[in-house]
């Protein structure tokens, strides 16, 4: 025995912890079963067991259920950025040319994809939803030679309101209108409550998909401060609202938020719901991403503590299992007819193929063993990029810390402008999402959301490298976009 350790297993464990705090080891590596680390290291199970609980106990490494033992995520060592403090008056949105020259730069060839927020194919069951959609074409075919006039297939109606349970509400199938994504979703719910010149509330930073459709509609959106963990303020938001007709609508993602993560805690989820009922504003709800939760159980919506119908829920499958089937849904609540009319005039239906898919994975439990891998994986590689980030971003940055989702909000030193640094990566074929986008008055012009639904690679993390890299020549200076070009050319 090693006279530096007076227990073998202390030996194994001491080597165990070098390599894990080298980097040889890292967040999420999957480490060897106790009967493989018994024969590398030659000693019995009894001492291999010791060593891993021993490892345990110092929390660098988990058990989890019947998949074995794994590195734990280091504690990231940068500050989150501050509660935002957006404008107090409504403006119109000019986002739309921005947005599309960002969508534009996803798809370049080979570009590393730390820009727009999709998670990678290879996350998804394809093959699977393939075999389904076969099998259910081959015996129904006339649903290929028929109109689909109505408000979505009953089967996939019916596996959503038997799912909503988990998620606190009390869902019918006739709640429920299935939507061609989650965007038509908000779309229609933005039209059944407001109109042209009406003022939306919305967190800051915010979705700015949901700054689109506000421009789309003629709206001027409110922007509310926001907490990057515990999202928007009610404060602020409850003074925004006093004045009668202020507000006509309010738009909110409560469950880990585009782009800064933020998860409502429930008593703020039924103090906004009770506020907003009383003062007669709508809810608009987006829930796409409330299954990537990376705790033990699911967060509720706020819709689960609306009486009155007052709140309108949307979300889709796009995130979570299959984005081109582009299958999303709304519980419209009181405004169900007013939504079901402009669903009808708008796209009539959705496609009820990929719906019978869909509700056949859920029917057999596909959709929850597939979500079980995905939130594993989406922890994983949130935690890999935030630990890129510490290491290779300079001092004075700061990063969010999200419990669930796949994006991370990132705060560069004041002088970096993100349009800029966003063009020149561009050219360097890496894709980011300069923080101006999650803005109706162009704020955040010191901010980038990174991507982190991609498989963790050795290419993304030397893209991130390259990226901290430029991030410290311009925090040294403030040049203009030509000359940021140049700066970063090298």
């Amino acid at each position: 025995m090693n006279a530096r350790f007076p227990h073998l297993y202390q030996e194994v464990a001491t080597r165990l912890s070098e390599a894990i705090r080298a980097g040889s080891l890292k967040a999420g590596d999957r480490l060897p079963s106790v009967r493989q680390l018994s024969l590398q290291h030659q000693v019995s199970i009894a001492t291999a067991m010791q060593a891993y609980r021993w490892l345990e106990n110092q929390r660098l490494i988990e058990a989890r259920p019947k998949s074995g033992y794994f590195v734990m995520a280091r504690k990231m060592q940068l500050a989150e950025p501050a509660i935002s403090s957006p404008p107090s008056a409504p403006a119109f949105v000019g986002v739309n040319r921005l947005v599309m020259e960002y969508l534009a730069c996803s798809e370049l060839p080979g570009v590393a994809p730390l820009g727009c927020a999709t998670p990678g194919e290879a996350l998804y069951p394809g093959e699977k939803l393939t075999r389904l959609i076969t099998t259910i074409g081959r015996r129904h075919p006339e649903l290929s030679a028929r109109y689909a006039m109505s408000f979505g297939h009953s089967t996939l109606k019916a596996a959503i309101a038997r799912r909503a349970v988990e998620f606190g509400c009390s869902l019918t199938p006739t709640d429920i209108v299935i939507t061609n994504g989650c965007t038509e979703a908000l779309n229609l719910a933005l039209r059944a409550v407001a109109g042209p010149g009406d003022t939306i509330a919305l967190e800051s930073p915010t979705y700015f998909t949901l700054l689109q459709i506000i421009e789309s509609l003629g709206m001027k959106a409110l922007e509310i401060p926001t907490h990057p963990r515990e999202g928007i303020s009610l404060e602020a938001l409850e003074l925004a609202t006093r004045v009668p007709g202020s507000v006509k609508a309010v738009m909110l993602v409560p469950n880990f938020s585009n782009p800064l993560g933020s998860l409502m805690p429930d008593t703020k989820k039924e103090a906004l719901v009770r506020l907003l009922e009383q003062r007669g504003i709508p809810l608009i709800e987006d829930d796409i991403y409330g299954d990537a939760y990376f705790g033990s159980a699911r967060p509720f919506v706020a819709k689960a503590w609306d009486r009155g119908g007052n709140v309108l829920l949307c979300s889709s499958f796009t995130k979570s299992l299959a984005p081109s089937f582009r299958v999303g849904w709304i519980a419209p609540g009181k405004f169900r007819e007013r939504v079901e009319m402009l669903k009808f005039i708008t796209s009539v239906a959705t496609p009820e193929l990929p719906q019978l898919a869909i509700a056949q994975f859920m029917v057999d439990g596909g959709y929850d063993h597939h979500l079980r891998k995905l939130r594993a994986a989406f922890a994983r590689q949130v935690q890999r990029t935030a630990e890129a980030v510490v290491e290779y971003f300079p001092p004075g940055c700061r990063l969010t810390a999200p419990a669930g989702g796949f994006v991370l909000w990132v705060e560069l030193p004041p002088k970096v402008d993100a349009v800029a640094l966003f063009r020149a990566a561009r050219d360097q074929h890496i894709a980011l999402a300069p923080g101006p986008l999650f803005s109706s008055t162009g704020r955040y012009d010191n901010f980038i959301r990174l991507n982190c639904g991609h498989v963790w690679s050795t290419r993304l993390e030397l893209a991130l490298a390259r990226v901290g890299e430029w991030v410290e020549r311009l925090a040294e200076d403030v040049p203009d976009d030509a000359r940021a070009r140049t700066a970063l050319s090298v």
